[in-house]
């Protein structure tokens, strides 16, 4: 199964959906997104754990990051 993290997971207005086949995939595109869209460049340790800790298992269409919304792929 797929693993899933969502911006609004952490209370962002953003519709972002990273998704990846493990948890270190959709970790990696999560943190991408949030540097390059959001502007996080030194994303605290406490928000790296708190994230890992959030990925939840889900059937994700179209891999990779989704914003369902439309607009910027991150």
């Amino acid at each position: 199964m797929e693993k899933l993290l969502r911006c609004r997971d952490f209370g962002v207005d953003c519709d972002f959906e990273a998704c990846g086949e493990t948890p270190e995939e959709t970790f990696k595109t999560a943190v991408d997104h949030a540097r390059a869209i959001h502007g996080l460049k030194d994303i605290p340790e406490g928000d790296l754990r708190r994230a890992r800790a959030r990925i939840q298992d889900a059937f994700c269409v179209p891999k990779g990051g989704y914003n369902p919304g439309g607009g910027a792929f991150y």
